[in-house]
Parts: C-alpha cells; sequence; structure tokens
C-alpha cells in the first residue's frame, strides 16, 4: 500500500491509458471514448494551470451526484491510488473556473471540492459507479479529493 511499486506501475498505467484517450479522442474527432468500458461516463475538464498559467485538458471519469441529471457531475483525484495527487487537482483548487465536456459538448463550469462527510458520501457514490475507487482509498494512504462541478449554462 502506497509502496513505490504500486506507484510506479499504476502510474505508468494511469499515463499510458490517458495518452491511448487523448489519441482516440483526437483521432476521432471526439467522438469515441466518450464511456470508458463497463460504461462509466468520461468527462474532459479543462483547467487553468496554476504554476504555467497554460489551460490543460484532462478525461476523467465522473458520475452525476445522487445519479440525478439535473444535479453536478462528481470526479475524483484518484491518480488510480497513487500517494500522489494528480495535477488538475491543485488547479482546480487554485482556479474554480474552467471548460466541461460531455459527449462533445462544451461548457464553461466551476469546480468545488467537497470536504468532511459530504466528501465521504460523494466517494460512496463513486464507489457505486467504479469499483476500483475502492481500491484506490485503501492504496492511496491519503485523502482522495472529491469535486462537484457545475455546469454554468447561460438561460435564454
Amino acid at each position: 500500500m502506497g509502496s513505490r511499486g504500486y506507484d510506479l506501475w499504476w502510474g505508468t498505467v494511469l499515463r499510458l491509458t490517458t495518452v491511448g484517450h487523448k489519441v482516440l479522442d483526437r483521432a476521432s474527432g471526439g467522438r469515441l471514448g466518450r464511456r470508458f468500458p463497463g460504461g462509466q461516463q468520461v468527462v474532459w475538464i479543462t483547467t487553468l494551470g496554476r504554476k504555467s498559467g497554460e489551460w490543460r485538458r484532462s478525461p476523467l471519469l465522473a458520475v452525476r451526484e445522487d445519479h440525478d441529471p439535473a444535479k453536478p457531475w462528481l470526479v475524483t483525484g484518484s491518480n488510480a491510488g497513487q500517494s500522489t495527487v494528480p495535477g488538475w487537482v491543485f488547479n482546480a483548487r487554485a482556479h474554480e473556473n474552467g471548460t466541461l465536456e460531455v459527449d462533445g459538448v462544451t461548457t464553461p463550469c466551476r469546480f468545488e471540492e467537497a470536504v468532511g462527510d459530504d466528501r465521504a458520501r460523494l466517494y460512496v457514490q463513486l464507489v457505486e459507479t467504479w469499483s476500483a475507487y475502492a481500491m484506490y482509498a485503501k492504496n492511496a494512504e491519503r485523502e482522495i479529493p472529491v469535486f462537484r462541478i457545475f455546469p454554468q449554462i447561460d438561460e435564454p
């Protein structure tokens, strides 16, 4: 748990998966890779780099809070259970505004980190959708952050 070997293995797998997902997205014009094998929703978030000042686009598994389509999206900075927190988390903490892309539709959004009991409740919902999150929590040896993503849709 939390070992260098685990981090090396899962870090490599995660980087290869992410690179592959980005290539598939680019090659298909965003038509492929909208769902993870098993049916989980993939969303793309774009965050402003807290150090670089450059926009960074990341694919993440997501679920609607309480499985309600009227509620915000939930994502987690699990980093496949590695001991390190993914970079997008620091960016979302530093700059709450970014973009969210779901099924090819991009909207401005706001990121909000959940804390305490609220975070724990939401993490359970994420585990229900992707059971590997339970393993990630055991291996990470850190509290895995959970974010709500609020699309900022302009009303007509």
